[in-house]
Order: structure tokens, then C-alpha cells, then sequence
């Protein structure tokens, strides 16, 4: 029998590591494929609609899990994920500006890039991520008071959702990754906050059957609207339906996750994008605008999309299997513990 911690950890790594797939397949598409066919273009907006959410819900679930008493984190181990994230925004916004916008290296760009006035293509998610790993280290019990108490948790969501009827034009630092902005691509902080409020709700609950009717409903509208229209509801600035369209599929993520940890040992090296996130986000995009720098767009089959999204999960899995590896091998080892005196 799995330890049931060790179960919830899975799990939760286990999420994440089916959205890291997901992104990373998309970005394939939409970066170096060349005229990517109609069933390679749902699947990137299949993985739009369920990556952004779904990654604020798994990292919700994470906060929400207990966790165990010990001493207070030094002020160092609590800054440095929102540093790291700082670290991230910072290059994967220069990487595309430079390779992909191909802008030159000015004190505008620099500004830009530094203050987060303006967002760049597939970086913008990082530099929300960044505002919500601020605000959980200012906001935690408050985050953790809202996402446990139902009446709260609903109230926070209408109200969140509601930020979706305004967006701005106005070039502010760090404004863009609050609310809704016209003027580039941008995940809005506020809009999809409901998501992680969301996810630490279900860190303490399971996922019941009925929980799925009024999930089943949301999406299916959303699936209806889309065949209505023939397209997906607005992404940039989203509106409520694109936010919360996803919900069955997310439920259904989790459910499946929490089955599967349940019952399988999974090998850790399989799960090794959903405890890197951060990094196979990071590496991908630049490997990516690089390619795109280097040679456009080289992917133009189905098969070749698909064998570069496996080889950039291997390549980077294998890298930190490695740097695991070597890690311990040079971690000091314990001295024999002192032989015990026996009474003379």
C-alpha cells in the first residue's frame, strides 16, 4: 500500500507532469511547425484552454496540502521560488524579444522586460506566476482562509470573475499581470485567480461524482459555443466562459491523477516535469526561440512535431536525472554513529 503522503505527492506530480506534455506539445505547434494541420492546431488550443488553469489549480492543490510542523523556512528559502520565477520572466522575455521578435538589445526593451510594463509571447505566463508567488508569500493564510471556506471561496471567484469586464491599454509596470491587457497577450492574475482558490479547496477534498454535473456543464457549453462559432471563446483578453470552460477536464485530470497514484508506484523519472516545472517551461521556450532564430520553423509533419515534444521531455528529464544522481553521489555521507559505553 502507497503511503498516503507520498500518494498525494504523486499525484499532485503527476498533474503536473500531463500539463507540462500538454504545453510543451503546443509550443511545438505553434512555434516551429510550419503550417500545422487542423487536428495539430485543436490540440494547441485544446492545451491553451487546460495549461494556465490547470497549472494555477495543481499549484493550488500544493499550498493546500498539509504541511508538516517543523521550523520556520529561513526569509531565503521563502524568497527564493518568487527569485527564481524573477530569473525566468527575465530570460524567456529577452530570448523571444531577441530571437523570435528579433528587437534590438536598447534601454526601452530593457525597461520593458525589467518592470513587466510590456509581456512577450510566451513568456507572459511566468511573469503571472511570478505576481501569485509574490502574493502567496504576503497573502498565505489569507489564500489558504478563502480557498477552505465555501462561502468565501465563492464570493472570491464571482468577484475575480467579474475582472474580466475590464481590460486597459495603459502601459504600467507589472499592471499586465493583474488584469486584462489590449495591447499584447496577457494572463491576468485576478481573472484567473478562482483556479488556485480552487485547487486548495480540493488539496483537502476529494473529487465527487456530482461535482462533475455542473463541471460537464460548463464545458459542454463552451464546446458548444465553440462549434457555434467555429472557434474557441476570446483568450486575450479572456473572457469568463474561456476561463472557466475547462473545469470538467481539469476535474477530470485530478481524479484520474489521484486513481492512478492510488494504485500505481509510478517511477520517479516519469515524474520528473512535474517536480521541474519551472525549468522545462524555461529551457523548452528558449530551445524553441532559438530554433526559430536559427532555422524558422523546420517541423512540418504530425510524426516530427510529436517525436521533438518527446525528445525535449526525455532530454531535459535525463538532465535532471543526472544532476540528481550526481547530487547525491557527492553529498556527504553520515560518520558510524559513536560506540555506546557499557557499564565497566
Amino acid at each position: 500500500m502507497n503511503n498516503p503522503s507520498s500518494t498525494r505527492l504523486a499525484d499532485l506530480d503527476l498533474l503536473k507532469t500531463l500539463l507540462v506534455i500538454g504545453m510543451v506539445g503546443a509550443h511545438v505547434v505553434q512555434l516551429i511547425t510550419f503550417r500545422p494541420r487542423p487536428e495539430a492546431a485543436m490540440f494547441a488550443e485544446y492545451a491553451n484552454l487546460v495549461s494556465f488553469s490547470g497549472f494555477l489549480f495543481a499549484f493550488g492543490v500544493g499550498l493546500g496540502l498539509p504541511k508538516p510542523e517543523g521550523r520556520q523556512r529561513s526569509l531565503w528559502r521563502q524568497l527564493r521560488p518568487s527569485l527564481l520565477l524573477l530569473l525566468a520572466v527575465y530570460a524567456s522575455s529577452f530570448a523571444f524579444a531577441l530571437l523570435v521578435d528579433r528587437k534590438k538589445l536598447d534601454t526601452q526593451l530593457i525597461i520593458d522586460v525589467v518592470t513587466m510594463q510590456r509581456l512577450f509571447g510566451w513568456s507572459e505566463f511566468l511573469a503571472t506566476f511570478f505576481m501569485l508567488s509574490l502574493l502567496t508569500l504576503v497573502a498565505r493564510p489569507a489564500l489558504l482562509a478563502i480557498g477552505r471556506t465555501p462561502w468565501l471561496l465563492a464570493a472570491a471567484t464571482l468577484a475575480c470573475l467579474a475582472t474580466t469586464f475590464y481590460s486597459t491599454g495603459a502601459i504600467v509596470p507589472l499592471l499586465p499581470t493583474l488584469v486584462s491587457h489590449t495591447g499584447f497577450a496577457n494572463f491576468p492574475l485576478l481573472a484567473y485567480l478562482p483556479w488556485f482558490l480552487v485547487g486548495i479547496w480540493y488539496a483537502s477534498h476529494p473529487v465527487r461524482a456530482w461535482h462533475f454535473v455542473p463541471a460537464l456543464a460548463i464545458t459542454g457549453y463552451l464546446y458548444w459555443v465553440t462549434i457555434q462559432t467555429g472557434q474557441f471563446p476570446n483568450r486575450f483578453p479572456p473572457t469568463i466562459l474561456w476561463i472557466v470552460g475547462p473545469a470538467a477536464l481539469l476535474l477530470g485530470y485530478l481524479a484520474l491523477c489521484r486513481f492512478i497514484a492510488a494504485r500505481i508506484d509510478i517511477p520517479s523519472l516519469l515524474l520528473t516535469p512535474g517536480r521541474h516545472v519551472l525549468s522545462f517551461l524555461v529551457l523548452s521556450n528558449i530551445g524553441f526561440f532559438a530554433t526559430r532564430y536559427l532555422i524558422g520553423k523546420p517541423v512540418r509533419a504530425r510524426l516530427v512535431a510529436a517525436l521533438v515534444t518527446l525528445a525535449v521531455l526525455v532530454l531535459l528529464s535525463a538532465g535532471w536525472y543526472a544532476w540528481e544522481m550526481l547530487r547525491r553521489a557527492t553529498r556527504p555521507r553520515p560518520g558510524p554513529a559513536p560506540a555506546r559505553s557499557t557499564p565497566g
